[in-house]
C-alpha cells in the first residue's frame, strides 16, 4: 500500500497565548477570586466551582500578576481575621475558648481551600520569590492579627492556666478545649515551638513551680514520709498524663521535671530523715515496698540516690556497732548469725527495693566490711561459725541449706582484713572435726575448701588440703595394720583407731601435753610404731595423748544396805578425754588414790590434771563419777579419790564433760556475764555447742550451790573459793 502526499499540504500553526492582558480583565479575574475567598472566610462556599477558580488563579500568575494576586489575597485575609480578633475581644468574658477553638478551626478549613485554589501561584510564584506558601501565610496572619493580639494573647494564656489549676484542685474542665488551643500554638510556630513556648509553655511552668513550692511545703506538713512520696508520685503521674493527653508532648518532660525539682529535690534530705517515717524507720520495719517507692522517686533526680545511700550507711554502721558491743551474752556463733540474718535483711532491700543499684551495694558492703573489722575476733567466730554447721547433728539443716549458709559465709569472709587469723582458726577447728570425727560430710568440708581456694588461692587451702589427704592415709594405714595384727596372730582387747598426722599441716599448737599410757594400750600402740616405722624410713611418730578419747565399760555395784544387800549393778559405757581413760583405769587396780599419786602415775600436768578431775568428781553429786575427800570445791595435793558406786544416769552413753565455768571463774576471779558466756562457749566448742540459755541455767545453778555469787552489778559474777 502506497503513500503519498497531496498536491495541497495543510498545516498547523500554534498562535502564542497573549503574554499580556487588558487591567480590566485582571481586574476582572482578581475581583472574582476576591469574593470567591471571602466567601470561603464566611463559610458560604458551597456554590463555588473551585475548577474554574483555580484557572483563573492560573491565567493570572501565567500573565505574570502572582504578585496582585498573593498581596490581594493576604489582603483579604488580614482583613477577615481583625473582625475574628475583634468578635473575639467581645467574648473574653464568655466563651472565649469555644470561640477561639472554632475561629481556629474555621480558619484552616478556609486555608486549605484557599490553598487548593492557588496551587499554581505556590508551585510558581510563591516558590520562585520565597515568600511563604498560601497556608503558611494564612497561618503566620492568624498568629500576628488573632492569636498574639495583645489582649487575646494574654487572655488566652490566662484561660489555660486557670483551667490547668482547676483541674488541678481537682475540678472537671474542658481538656478538649484546652487541647486545641495548645495544638493551635503549636502550628502557628510552623514547624517550631516558639510561639508555643512563649505564649502558654513558659507562663505554664512558672505558674506550676509555684504551685507546688507551695504544695511541696503543705504536703511536709500535713503528711509522712512514706504518703508524701504517694502523693508526690501521683502529681508526677497526673502531670505526665496532662501533658501526654493534652498538652504538645514535648511539655511532658519540662512539666515532670518542675515537679521533681519543687516536691523532690528541695524536700529529699527531709523526707528520707524524717523521723519515725523516713528511711530509717522503712529499714527498721522491713517496708519494703515504701522503701522502692522512696528510692524510686529519688533515682529521679541528682544525689537523691546518693542521700539514701549516706542515711543507709550511718543506720547500718550504727546496727553493724550495736551488734559488736551486744554485751548480752551473745557468743561468737550467734554474732556471725546475727552478722548473717543482718546481711540477708539487706540483701533483699538490695533486690526488692533498690534495684541492685550499685550505690547501695557499694555502701552496704562497705558498712559491714567496716563494722565487723571492729570486732577484733570476727576471724576468731566466723571459723566457729562454719565448724557449727560442718558437725555431726546440725539440727534442721539439710546439706543444701548448709550449701547456701556456707555461701554466705564465704561473703562475710570477703570482708575480713585478717584473713590469716581466720586461717589459723580454721584449721583448728577443721583438725578438731576431723580427729574427733565430727565432720558431717567429707563434700560440705572439701565444699568450703574449694570456696577458699577460689578466693585466696592454691597456697592458703595447701595445708587443709594437706589435712585431709592425712586421714585418707591414716585409713589405710590401719587397715594394713589391721592386717599385719592377724598374720602375726596378734590379739588386742579393744578398738584401736591411731591417726598418722603430717606434722607440717596440722596447728603446730596440737603439740602439747603428754601422758603415761596404760600399759595395754601402750603395748598395742608400740606395735603400731613398729609397724609403721618400718615401712617409713626416717620419719618420727608423736602422740597426741590430748586429742584423743575413749569409750569405757564401767559398771557401778551400787552401795550397801543396813541389811548388807547389795543394789543391782549399773553398766554404763562413758565417753572420756585420754586423760581422763588414764586416771579412770588406775582405780582398776587400786580403790583409792590421792592427788600425788594420780599425778606420778598418770605424769599428766597438774593444770590438766585438775581439769580432768573436777569433770569427774566435781558435778553434781549423783552425777560425779569419782567421789573426794575431803568434800570441797578445791583440789588440793591431799586430796584423795575413790570410785563413785552411786553414780546413776538414764544413759546407757555418758558424756564426761569438763566444769568449764568453774574452771574459768577459778582463773579469772570476777567476771561479766557475757564475757564469761563467750569464754565458756570457746572453751567448749571443741567437743558440742552450747547454747547461751543453757550456760545461763548453769551459772544459776552454781550461784545456788555457792560455787559463784553475783556482785553489786547484777551481770558481774565472783568466784566463791
Amino acid at each position: 500500500m502506497a503513500t503519498g502526499k497531496s498536491k495541497k499540504e495543510t498545516k498547523m500553526r500554534i498562535r502564542a497565548f497573549p503574554m499580556s492582558m487588558e487591567e480590566k480583565y485582571v481586574d476582572d479575574i482578581w475581583q472574582l477570586l476576591r469574593n470567591a475567598i471571602i466567601e470561603i472566610l464566611n463559610k458560604n462556599n458551597s456554590g463555588l466551582s473551585f475548577e474554574e477558580l483555580y484557572r483563573n488563579a492560573y491565567t493570572m500568575v501565567l500573565h505574570k500578576h502572582g504578585d496582585r494576586l498573593y498581596t490581594g489575597c493576604k489582603d483579604v485575609i488580614a482583613e477577615y481575621l481583625r473582625k475574628v480578633c475583634q468578635d473575639l475581644r467581645n467574648s473574653v468574658d464568655n466563651n472565649f475558648l469555644t470561640i477561639l477553638n472554632r475561629a481556629w478551626t474555621d480558619h484552616q478549613t478556609a486555608m486549605t481551600m484557599i490553598r487548593d485554589i492557588l496551587m499554581y501561584m505556590d508551585r510558581v510564584y510563591v516558590h520562585g520569590k520565597s515568600l511563604d506558601t498560601i497556608y503558611n501565610m494564612g497561618l503566620i496572619l492568624f498568629r500576628d492579627l488573632v492569636a498574639r493580639s495583645g489582649h487575646i494573647r494574654d487572655y488566652l494564656c490566662k484561660t489555660l492556666l486557670e483551667l490547668v489549676d482547676k483541674e488541678r484542685q481537682g475540678e472537671v474542665v474542658d481538656r478538649g478545649a484546652v487541647k486545641n488551643a495548645c495544638h493551635m500554638l503549636i502550628n502557628l510556630s510552623l514547624g517550631g515551638r516558639s510561639v508555643y513556648e512563649e505564649d502558654f509553655e513558659q507562663p505554664f511552668l512558672e505558674q506550676s513551680a509555684e504551685f507546688y513550692q507551695r504544695e511541696g511545703q503543705k504536703y511536709l506538713q500535713e503528711n509522712d514520709s512514706s504518703t508524701y512520696i504517694k502523693k508526690v508520685e501521683g502529681r508526677l503521674n497526673e502531670e505526665a498524663e496532662r501533658a501526654a493527653h493534652y498538652l504538645d508532648k514535648s511539655t511532658e518532660k519540662r512539666i515532670v521535671r518542675v515537679v521533681e525539682a519543687e516536691l523532690i529535690e528541695k524536700h529529699m534530705k527531709t523526707v528520707i530523715e524524717m523521723e519515725n517515717s523516713g528511711l530509717v524507720s522503712m529499714l527498721r520495719n522491713a517496708k519494703m515496698d515504701d522503701l522502692a517507692r522512696m528510692y524510686s522517686m529519688m533515682n529521679r533526680v541528682h544525689g537523691g540516690v546518693e542521700l539514701m545511700c549516706d542515711c543507709m550507711g550511718v543506720y547500718l554502721k550504727s546496727q553493724g556497732k550495736a551488734l559488736v558491743n551486744d554485751d548480752d551474752g551473745k557468743t561468737g556463733i550467734a554474732f556471725i548469725q546475727s552478722v548473717i540474718d543482718l546481711k540477708d535483711i539487706y540483701e533483699q532491700f538490695l533486690e526488692k527495693s533498690f534495684d541492685n543499684n550499685r550505690h547501695f551495694k557499694q555502701t552496704i558492703n562497705k558498712e559491714f566490711e567496716s563494722f565487723l573489722n571492729i570486732n577484733p575476733r570476727a576471724p576468731e567466730y566466723l571459723s566457729l561459725y562454719i565448724d557449727d554447721k560442718l558437725k555431726k547433728g546440725t539440727k534442721g539443716l539439710s546439706d543444701q541449706e548448709i550449701e547456701l549458709l556456707l555461701e554466705k559465709t564465704m561473703v562475710l569472709f570477703r570482708y575480713l582484713q585478717d584473713k590469716d587469723v581466720f586461717e589459723k582458726y580454721y584449721k583448728q577447728h577443721l583438725a578438731k572435726r576431723l580427729l574427733l570425727g565430727k565432720s558431717s560430710s567429707n563434700e560440705m568440708e572439701n565444699s568450703m575448701i574449694f570456696k577458699l581456694k577460689s578466693e585466696c588461692g592454691c597456697q592458703f587451702t595447701s595445708k587443709l588440703e594437706g589435712m585431709f589427704k592425712d586421714m585418707s592415709v591414716s585409713e589405710t594405714v590401719m587397715e594394713k595394720f589391721k592386717k599385719h595384727l592377724d598374720s602375726s596372730q596378734t590379739t588386742i582387747n579393744f578398738d584401736l583407731n591411731i591417726r598418722v598426722l603430717t606434722a607440717g599441716f596440722w596447728p603446730s599448737q596440737l603439740s602439747s601435753n603428754q601422758c603415761n599410757i596404760p600399759t595395754e594400750i601402750s603395748t598395742c600402740y608400740d606395735a603400731f610404731q613398729s609397724f609403721y616405722l618400718g615401712g617409713h624410713n626416717g620419719r618420727k611418730l608423736v602422740l597426741q595423748a590430748q586429742l584423743g578419747f575413749a569409750d569405757l565399760h564401767a559398771t557401778f555395784f551400787g552401795s550397801k544396805k543396813p541389811d548388807s544387800v547389795k543394789l543391782e549393778t549399773r553398766n554404763h559405757i562413758l565417753q572420756v578425754s585420754t586423760f581422763q581413760m588414764v586416771i579412770l583405769l588406775l582405780f582398776n587396780s587400786k580403790e583409792k588414790l590421792s592427788f600425788e599419786e594420780l599425778k606420778i602415775a598418770t605424769n599428766i600436768p597438774d593444770r590438766d590434771l585438775i581439769r580432768a578431775l573436777q569433770s569427774l568428781a566435781c558435778g553434781k553429786t549423783s552425777q560425779r563419777i569419782l567421789t573426794k575427800n575431803p568434800k570441797s570445791k578445791e583440789i588440793g595435793p591431799a586430796d584423795e579419790f575413790i570410785v563413785n558406786d552411786n553414780f546413776t544416769s538414764k544413759l546407757v552413753r555418758v558424756k564426761i564433760q569438763t566444769a568449764a565455768i568453774i574452771r574459768i571463774m577459778k582463773a579469772r576471779k570476777q567476771l561479766h556475764h557475757s564475757a564469761l558466756v563467750v569464754e565458756t562457749t570457746e572453751l567448749l566448742t571443741a567437743r558440742f555447742m552450747p547454747h547461751p540459755m543453757v550456760i545461763k541455767k548453769r551459772i544459776e545453778s552454781l550461784i545456788e550451790r555457792e560455787y559463784l555469787r553475783r556482785t553489786d552489778d547484777r551481770k558481774m559474777y565472783s568466784y566463791v573459793a
